[in-house]
């Protein structure tokens, strides 16, 4: 069996490191990005063109009534152990005997949205 040796004694051994490099990596450090201070440009009216008047009045955006997502958004939620061990069971038992829908998600979105729809939330 080979004697075991510290992590700086096995980089160190590699050649052409740097050792400010090696540093980083041992003690975990990050590079950071130098900060860039964003440049503000002065809009003007170009020569030759008629200003139209702003309004006073800001236009409202027209909201949807419904927002539709693209994709699934992440929600957490704290479960008993009791409710948290019956979903697993459910999801395991269904994934074996091959029936779908047999994830947690696709489990909690089949008994939540009966719900949800009954309470006129969507």
């Amino acid at each position: 069996m080979s004697k075991r040796r510290s992590l700086t004694a096995g980089v160190n051994t590699v050649p052409d490191t740097d050792p400010e490099a090696v540093r980083q990596f041992i003690t975990q450090e990050r590079k950071t990005a130098p900060e860039i201070e964003p440049e503000l440009a002065v809009v003007g009216p170009s020569p030759g063109v008629a200003s139209q008047p702003v309004s006073s009045k800001p236009k409202k955006a027209k909201r949807s009534k419904s927002v539709t997502p693209v994709g699934l958004i992440p929600v957490t939620v704290r479960l008993r152990p009791e409710i948290a061990g019956a979903l697993k069971r459910a999801s395991l038992e269904r994934q074996l005997a091959g029936e779908e829908p047999n994830t947690q998600q696709d489990l909690v979105e089949l008994a939540l949205e009966p719900w949800l729809q009954s309470e006129g939330y969507v």
